[in-house]
This record gives structure tokens, sequence and C-alpha cells, in this order.
């Protein structure tokens, strides 16, 4: 009998211990429920007086990992490019190639359009240049163009150009030698090609760039021959690419205007001064609007529109730190979340502001401009509201 009544007896012991944990909430959901102790404040650079600063610079980057190849020229914007192929030859026709029995008679390379900064329009062509020296698509940059080594002749011929491919003819002697270097290293060498655009083009075109899933970059075919035996047509594999992008000059704005550009790069660096926020508080969420002047701003076709922030770790560096956050445009205003970055500022007592980039940094040539903290319409400088709360 006594085991009988064990089970309900502790049944409604836990019942009774539960109840009890609802009627009277935790010293923790005291603190969070309400308080005496506890406010929520906001602060907003719009209404609550503060200081704030911005300047835009110009950074050089690599675009070996771009989605597209920039070539052309826009004003006193010039993007020249960098192509390597590469071959996968059967060991008969190696032994050929080594002892000079392939001949090639007609090859060409084919671009597939993805981009177009900025008259679709307008005229683009280029010359191709054979190269002789290394470059690698993960650290080259055009700064460092100056130390490339190339033939001035133009090996292209035969351009044809639509709405979405261009295509040109090549020399035949250069896919041979490259041909070559794939059965005998010491035979010839292969450094790729050097695409420069002529004077006369007055816009940007970006093809599709090599990367591990796109069957859409650039390709190359090869018509041999080993004479009296047969003709084939052979594929050369895209291997590296990159863009080497040229705006010498920063661009001159009106005043009170800052920019941001893809691939040139340039940059913008922000800054609030948040001596007006108590030290101690817990910063429960901050977001910032940032206003873009469409007359100023320039973009491409498929445009990236948005803008990155970065968190700057120290004073005299640009490096940044952690992840960054995006701004989406919405009702003329490019806004996103900065928490993280303002419980760092509050948190470590250390504020060196954030670097806006391009959303997609290395693609096109999409330019912002955008309202600074100097625009004569205070209600249109950047703005920065938190919500926190005083312990």
């Amino acid at each position: 009998m006594k085991f009988n009544l064990f089970f309900p007896i502790i049944f409604l012991f836990i019942l009774a211990l539960f109840s009890s944990c609802t009627d009277e909430p935790s010293s923790l959901g005291v603190e969070l429920i309400g308080s005496e102790n506890i406010s929520a404040k906001i602060f907003d650079t719009s209404v609550d007086t503060t200081e704030q600063s911005s300047s835009y610079f110009k950074k050089v980057i690599a675009l070996g990992n771009a989605d597209w190849v920039l070539l052309g020229k826009y004003q006193d914007i010039t993007t020249s490019a960098l192509m390597r192929f590469v071959f996968g030859l059967p060991d008969s026709l190696k032994t050929d190639l080594i002892a000079g029995n392939i001949n090639v008679l007609d090859s060409w390379i084919l671009l597939r359009t993805r981009y177009i900064y900025t008259d679709s329009m307008a005229s683009m062509n280029f010359t191709v240049h054979k190269v002789n020296s290394s470059w690698s698509s993960t650290a080259f940059t055009i700064d460092s163009l100056s130390k490339l080594d190339y033939e001035p002749t133009d090996v292209s011929s035969q351009f044809t150009i639509t709405d979405t491919l261009y295509t040109f003819h090549l020399d035949g002697s250069l896919p041979l030698a490259w041909m070559k270097n794939t059965a005998d290293k010491t035979l010839e060498s292969n450094y790729g090609i050097y695409l420069d655009p002529t004077l006369s083009s007055n816009k940007v075109i970006g093809f599709q760039a090599f990367n591990a899933i796109s069957a859409e970059a650039a390709k190359l075919f090869v018509v041999i021959e080993k004479p009296g035996v047969y003709v084939d047509t052979l594929n050369g594999f895209i291997a590296a690419d990159i863009s080497l992008v040229d705006r010498p000059v920063i661009p001159n704005l009106p005043t009170g205007l800052i920019s941001v550009q893809s691939s040139v790069a340039i940059n913008s660096r922000l800054t609030f001064d948040l001596g007006a926020v108590p030290a101690g508080v817990v910063i429960n969420k901050a977001e910032i609007f940032i206003t873009p002047d469409s007359v100023s701003s320039v973009k491409g076709s498929s445009s990236n529109n948005s803008l990155r922030l970065s968190y700057l770790r120290y004073a005299d560096s640009l490096n940044t730190e952690g992840n960054p956050s995006f701004l989406i445009l919405k009702d003329n205003k490019y806004s996103g979340d900065v928490t993280l970055f303002v419980r760092n500022w509050i948190n470590r007592k250390e504020n060196n502001g954030m670097i806006i980039e391009a959303g997609s940094p290395t693609s096109g040539l999409e330019f912002f401009a955008l309202k600074g903290s100097d625009y004569v319409e205070i209600s249109e400088r950047p703005r920065l509201r938190i919500i926190y709360t005083i312990r």
C-alpha cells in the first residue's frame, strides 16, 4: 500500500515545484522583464549632438578571384587582362611535338560577355600580346604591370563580336609553343597572353572569369595537323586569368560626397564619436544608414547594388577584423546592422571606425557616390542609431 502511494506523492511534489517556478521570475528574469535599475535608451546621431568624420581613398587589390575578367576603357579607367591556357595531351602527340611533326593550321579564343560598363552601344576592341615573364593570378595587380615583359606585336586577327561573344584568332606559333611546353618544359615557355584595350575603346566588358565551377570561361581551340596522317581540333583549357584595373586619379566629387568603387578599388572610412554613450551600457542593437548620391554614381549591368562595412581594429592600419556587415538599399538609404561593431567600440573603449566597400569588391566597376559627414544637408549625412540598456 505504501508503494502504491509513493508515485502520486512524487508527482504532486514535482507539479508544485513547477508551479512555484512560474509564479515568480528568477533574478535573471527580473533583470530582463523590468526593474527600476534597468533603462532602455536610444542614441541617434540624427538628433543627438556628436561628431563624425568620413573620407575616401584608393587601395590596390588583386582581382584573380573575380567573377569577370574586365577589359576596356571608360573615361579615366583602363582595364587590361592576362590569360594563360594549358593542354591535356596524349603521350603520342607529345612525342610528335618534341620531334617537330605537328603544324598548327588555325587557332582561336572565345570569350563570353557577362557584364558591360557602361554604354553597351560604345565600341571596345583590344590587342593581344605574347607574355615572356611569369605572373600569378593571386598576387599580380596593376602595380605589377610595369614589370611584365610582353611582346609589342599584336598576335590577334579576325575579330568577331556579338552581344554575347568575342572571338579572335591567334598566330599559330603561340599555341604551338604552349603545346610544346606541355610536352617538354625545356622546349618553350607558356606565360600566356596580355590583352590591352585600344585607345578607341569607350566601354569596359566583363567576360566570364575562370573558376572551379564555371564552364563558360575563356576557351581556346587549335586545329593541328600531322602532315599526311591526320587533321584534328584540340581544346586548350584556361588555367588562370586576372584583370588589371587602372584609375590613376581618385575622382573629384562635389563637396560633402565620399565614394566607393569595386575593382579599382576605392574605399571610404567612416567614424562616429560615441563619447555621449555612457560607459558600461549593454548595446541591444545598432543600425547605420547611408544616403547615396544617384547623380554622381555610375553602375554597370548585372551590378551588385549593396555596400559592405568592415570593422577597423587599429588606428594606424586599414586591416579589418571579423565578419563584414552588408548594407542593402531601401527607400533611398543603404542600411544594415552594426551591433557587433558598436559593442566592440564600447567594450574595448577604442573606436577606429569602419571601412565602406562595394558589396562585391572584386566584381565590376560599380561606382557609389555617398553623402558623407560634411554633406550640406545634415539630415542626409551618415546616421547611426543605437538602442542600449543602462543597468
